[in-house]
């Protein structure tokens, strides 16, 4: 069985779990937001939205600093 996976821009990946394991999304009862370059999780438990929400917000943040 596959799980649901979504990734935003270059940087997260937005899980389905069941609080433990990944899972569909038809089963999800919430998701994680795991962080590819650091590779960890960096929030757990999320409502869909406010996963997402937290990855749009990191990336506007980081495409917002000046380049050095």
């Amino acid at each position: 069985m596959s799980y649901f996976q979504m990734i935003v821009g270059k940087r997260f990946t937005i899980v389905a779990t069941d609080g433990n394991r990944p899972v569909c999304k038809s089963e999800a009862v919430a998701f994680d937001v795991f962080d590819r370059n650091a590779c960890r999780t960096v929030a757990e438990g999320q409502p869909f939205e406010a996963a997402f929400d937290f990855c749009t917000a990191r990336l506007a943040i980081k495409a917002a600093r000046p380049l050095q």
